[in-house]
Order: structure tokens, then C-alpha cells, then sequence
């Protein structure tokens, strides 16, 4: 089962292979720049069966660039968009695809921001029924009678 921590870790370390410094979002003022935020939320949560879910979950990407210009801002977002909209982003064992993502400005900061949906096993407890402790075996023939030769 994925959770929102597998998804903001998985992000996180893409961002940190490409050169980006990850910064936890309690962290208000007194980073070093450039730097990015990543925030995961729930979006919606759908039944398919009784077995299986759809999940979709939001991903916030902010970034904070060194030298605050909108030319830095607009490369940023070309990378951003090469990173995850055009390759799936691994999360634990599986595979997820981006199919949006939407751009912000923020003063001088990016905002990214895209949806991850997938399907997964549901939370259901699964009935447990006792082991069986003894075997009992009782053996039946039936009789039909006989058949006999009458030539």
C-alpha cells in the first residue's frame, strides 16, 4: 500500500538526483536557496470493488530559486515538467504517471503542482476463520447389487 510519505520521499528523491536541495515543509525561513518544498495531500478516495481503490493524491512542488527572475522561474518549470510529466515516478514498487501539471508564480517562487492517481488494495480486514484442529474421515460404499452373465 502506498502512503503519502512513499509519495513525498519518492518525489523528494528525484528532485535531489536532478540537483535540487529538499527542505522539509515545517521549515518557514533561514534555508539556504535555491531550494524546494514538496507537499503531498489526499484528494479523493474511490471504491471500485470491494477489494480494490482509486487513490488520487496532490503533489506541490515549491521552489525557491538562488536569484529571484522569472527567466529562473520559466527554466525551473521546463525541468520540473521534463522530471515528472514525462517520466513515471517510481514509488516503492510501482510505477505512477503524471498526466498535468499546472504552473504558479508566487512573487518569486514556482508552484508545480500535479495529481497522482493509482488503484490499490483496500484497508478491509480480511476475515480470519479458525484452523481446523481434527480431521474426521468416514468411508461410504453403496451397494447397487449385481449383475450376473445370462447367456
Amino acid at each position: 500500500m502506498i502512503t503519502l510519505q512513499d509519495i513525498q520521499a519518492a518525489v523528494g528523491s528525484v528532485l535531489q538526483q536532478n540537483g535540487y536541495s529538499v527542505i522539509a515543509a515545517e521549515v518557514q525561513e533561514g534555508f539556504e536557496r535555491p531550494a524546494c518544498f514538496v507537499e503531498v495531500l489526499p484528494v479523493s478516495v474511490t471504491l471500485e470493488n470491494q477489494f480494490t481503490e482509486i487513490v488520487t493524491n496532490s503533489v506541490e512542488i515549491t521552489y525557491h530559486p538562488a536569484i529571484e527572475t522569472k527567466e529562473e522561474l520559466i527554466e525551473t518549470a521546463g525541468k520540473l515538467k521534463r522530471l515528472f510529466l514525462y517520466t513515471p515516478l517510481q514509488v516503492q514498487d510501482r510505477f505512477l504517471s503524471v498526466n498535468e501539471i499546472t504552473f504558479d508564480a508566487d512573487k518569486s517562487t514556482l508552484i508545480a503542482y500535479f495529481e497522482l492517481e493509482y488503484l490499490q488494495e483496500t484497508e478491509a480486514a480480511e476475515e480470519t476463520l479458525p484452523k481446523m484442529e481434527n480431521l474426521q474421515e468416514r468411508v461410504a460404499t453403496q451397494s447397487y447389487g449385481t449383475s450376473s452373465n445370462t447367456d
